[in-house]
């Protein structure tokens, strides 16, 4: 429904594999136009082609890519949740406080569970936090999955 643009501003270049060219700079799927490879200034252009939608993946939150991040309308931090992986998380939360982002600044955590039936316990995590359902294949969303996608969706029924 909008003119929309997804931007792969970091290093991972795995938006690629949705690309009919190997070394496409801008390519369509699904009605919204992919910008992968992208760094700051291409970033710079894309938001003066008047898309309705920008949509950035930061990757990694970082120094360098917070100050960017924290311009967004809408921010949503995606996180995993394992046992193998929960010292990052600790510093991925940490990063936020000591950079001074806290409940007021409307940063959402939104947790992909990796593992069945697994959940969190957020009491002791200070920022709102959504749960996605766990899925086998993250490309494969049926209508089961609807409910969750329109509550991350939509920006002011996000838990707060």
């Amino acid at each position: 429904m909008y003119r929309t643009a997804y931007v792969e501003l970091n290093g991972t270049h795995e938006i690629s594999g949705l690309s009919s060219g190997p070394n496409d700079k801008v390519f369509t799927y699904m009605n919204v136009d992919f910008f992968p490879h992208a760094i700051m200034p291409t970033l710079t252009k894309i938001f003066n082609m008047n898309y309705e939608r920008v949509i950035i993946d930061f990757g990694i939150i970082n120094t360098n890519t917070l100050k960017e991040f924290m311009r967004c309308d809408v921010r949503l931090a995606v996180c995993t949740y394992s046992k193998w992986n929960a010292d990052a998380l600790s510093d991925f939360i940490d990063f936020f406080r000591s950079n001074g982002i806290n409940q007021k600044n409307e940063l959402k955590l939104l947790f992909n569970l990796v593992e069945k039936k697994k959940t969190i316990s957020h009491c002791s995590i200070k920022y709102p936090v959504v749960c996605f359902p766990f899925l086998e294949d993250p490309f494969l969303i049926n209508t089961c999955h609807f409910g969750t996608l329109d509550k991350i969706s939509e920006r002011n029924k996000i838990s707060r």
